[in-house]
């Protein structure tokens, strides 16, 4: 028995034989896949009137997977030496971070078992979503973003900088030159300001326009200028982006 616990713990920490992932994971990633996408399908009304029953069969097999799935990983928890031993293991994992993204992930086959309105398990199933926290990619896509941001600290203060000063600017002048024209979208700074926002991320929802000829002009600028506000800090979270993978290559 200790040698098989020892064995599942490797293919659950990824340390089975060969390189890459382990069956364990690579079987528990596609149940992921599968409930996500079985999640999102069925918020769509014709979807679920002609497939529901049979998506709830497949969502159900896949919960009691994650269940079996959570009751191996605290059976082995203890073999990990960064939660210790026996029962205070165990205790220990339930409350990581980890262990709560799979308690949350089984949480809707308890809500479908119990019987619940099944408009409220389809919300409550979407917390499953969560479950992508677990993936070692997303891992490492999160630990190299935050390098990029941390990294990159000081320069995108200064492009935060630029963009306040350029929604100010932009309002400002905006509003001295609609108020008089549209005073009911251009009568106050603030009302400006959802112009300027919409104006600089090129969203252009195109509810507040402005009709003068100056008024143009002064949004003609601010759109150029804007293109700045999504170059710039693209460019630094890029270039921190690439430093953390180089220096991850470096390391391993």
């Amino acid at each position: 028995m200790n040698r098989f616990r020892r064995k599942l713990n490797n293919q659950i920490t990824n340390q089975s034989e060969g390189s890459g992932t382990s069956l364990f994971n690579k079987f528990s990633g596609l149940a992921i896949a599968i409930s996500i996408l079985l999640a999102v399908l069925e918020t769509e009304s014709h979807i679920e009137i002609h497939f529901g029953e049979l998506i709830r069969k497949i969502d159900l097999i896949i919960g009691s997977f994650f269940c079996i799935e959570y009751v191996c990983r605290l059976w082995v928890s203890p073999l990990q030496h960064r939660y210790g031993r026996g029962i205070k293991g165990v205790v220990r994992y339930m409350f990581s971070p980890l262990a709560l993204i799979d308690a949350i992930a089984i949480f809707p086959t308890f809500i479908g078992v119990l019987g619940s309105q099944f408009y409220i398990l389809r919300v409550i199933r979407l917390l499953r979503i969560a479950k992508v926290g677990r993936s070692r990619r997303f891992q490492q896509s999160i630990s190299h973003f935050n390098f990029a941001i941390s990294s990159k600290r000081q320069e995108l203060q200064l492009a935060a900088i630029y963009t306040g000063l350029l929604l100010l600017v932009s309002s400002t002048l905006m509003y001295l030159v609609e108020s008089n024209v549209q005073p009911e979208l251009f009568g106050s700074i603030p009302r400006c300001i959802w112009w300027a926002i919409n104006t600089v991320t090129t969203v252009g929802y195109g509810d507040t326009v402005p009709i003068s000829s100056l008024g143009k002009i002064f949004a003609s600028i601010t759109a150029l200028l804007g293109i700045g506000v999504i170059a710039v800090p693209t460019g630094i979270i890029a270039a921190g982006f690439s430093e953390s993978i180089s220096k991850s290559r470096q390391k391993y």
